[in-house]
Formats: structure tokens, sequence, C-alpha cells
């Protein structure tokens, strides 16, 4: 049964991920540039994305330096410790997340719409339930 899960979701995960990477190449993103995004709106410091995103640190990094040599981001020190920095979303930024994730819901809400409402309802906090423990930060 574990097995016949991971595959049904890694399933859903590649046909979503080769319906919108295409779009999302488009825009100029790589498929998880629209959660960076999404987190540095929400929390604007490179470690927060680390822990909510469950990458290493180095990786972040990189994606934030051409998230802001492509305009989508700004750097700047921290007014409130000069030794950090925090990120900000450009107005660019902010219009290629609202777009991507108006055309990942779109991708995801036609696969739940198999699903009746509770269904729906159910799937969502099964789903909740499974992703609240965290796997390890590689520390690479």
């Amino acid at each position: 049964m574990a097995w016949g899960l991971l595959t049904n979701l890694w399933r859903l995960s590649r046909g979503l991920r080769e319906e919108v990477v295409p779009h999302l190449e488009h825009l100029g993103l790589a498929p998880t540039d629209p959660w960076l995004l999404a987190e540095i709106e929400r929390h604007h410091y490179p470690t927060e994305a680390v822990r909510a995103m469950q990458m290493p640190a180095p990786t972040i990094s990189q994606m934030l330096k051409r998230l802001e040599q492509a305009g989508l981001v700004v750097r700047s020190l921290d007014p409130a410790d000069l030794r950090r920095y925090r990120f900000e979303l450009t107005e660019a930024g902010r219009a290629v997340l609202e777009e991507s994730r108006q055309h990942i819901l779109k991708a995801l809400e036609r696969r739940l719409e198999r699903l009746n409402p509770q269904q729906r309802r159910q799937f969502a906090e099964w789903l909740e339930i499974l992703a609240r423990e965290e796997a390890p930060v590689s520390k690479e």
C-alpha cells in the first residue's frame, strides 16, 4: 500500500510539474522559484526560506542570487541587525509570483475536480497531517 501511495503521489507531482514547468520557464522561473518567492513575500529572510522549503542554505542562496539578477527580488541590510540581509519582492516579482501561482492552482484544481467536496476536504486534511513531519535539512 505504501509503495502504491508513493507512486500515486509521484505521478500527481510529475503531472503537475509537466504541466506548469513550460509556463514557469516562459516566465523565466525554475520549478521551485514560485515557492521561494512566496516564502520571501511572507518572511523576507533566507533562513526562513531554508526552514520552510527544507533545502540547503547554499541552494537557497544561489536561487536568491538568480532571482535578484532577474529583478524579481531586492536585497537590503536588515535595519534591526546590520549583519543580516533581508529580501523583498519587486513589483515584477509580485506579478510573476501571482501569475505562476494562478497557473499552478489551475493545474491542481483540474485534478481536484475529480473529487467531490467531502473528498477534497478529507484529502487536504490527510495531506496536511502527512506533510507536517519535517524532513532533516541537508548541510551540503
